[in-house]
């Protein structure tokens, strides 16, 4: 998998948070966005995922119609909100439904995959801050898209989550993943790292 992302700029009413950014992104690395808070990490990553639209520039998945480019992609983040009136195991069946995990993906796999101890009756918004956003990742984790997407994905983590976070995270390696963030432990992982603030 290959994206080229070419002379891409957003600007939010007359200020650009993005200017001429070009890069070329490859399975089998890691990439961090790097900078401050508000810097417009997110904004990049949302703009590589196709979710939101430049004022110039274009995102290309080399080899997919742009109609199918959300069809390659995870993505998970801390603003990113789980359906809360469901359960664990209603909101694993829609995202097999809508072929975002793969058809082999159980219950009970997936509790296994996030260490969770069982309860098939509450509801997602019950959890907590930390267990939501571990539900999310373990989510983006499981399904077999060749694009990862990440965007400060050991908010909330205790040291106990974040270990469990990057050795699943390892294994993932053969993909492509974007991570935004600028949490030392998450740039390090990245083979590859992206200043935001190059391209103001």
């Amino acid at each position: 998998m290959e994206i080229l992302v070419q002379n891409l700029s957003k600007k939010f009413r007359q200020e650009f948070v993005i200017q001429s950014f070009t890069y070329s992104f490859h399975s089998g690395n890691s990439y961090a966005i790097t900078g401050p808070n508000g810097s417009g990490k997110s904004t990049l990553l949302q703009l590589i995922a196709q979710y939101t639209l430049p004022n110039k520039g274009s995102v290309e998945m080399v080899g997919i119609d742009d109609e199918l480019a959300y069809s390659q992609i995870t993505y998970a983040a801390p603003y990113v909100e789980l359906i809360e009136e469901y359960t664990l195991q209603e909101h694993l069946e829609l995202l097999k439904k809508n072929k975002y995990l793969p058809p082999s993906a159980s219950i009970e796999s997936f509790e296994a995959f996030i260490d969770l101890q069982p309860n098939r009756f509450k509801l997602i918004k019950n959890y907590s801050s930390g267990m939501r956003q571990k539900i999310k990742l373990g989510f983006a984790l499981l399904s077999d898209r060749p694009v990862l997407l990440l965007d400060e994905p050991t908010t909330n983590f205790d040291e106990q989550a974040k270990e469990w976070f990057f050795k699943r995270l390892n294994d993932q390696r053969e993909k492509l993943i974007i991570i935004a963030s600028n949490e030392i432990s998450e740039i390090t992982f990245c083979s590859e790292k992206i200043s935001i603030s190059d391209f103001k």
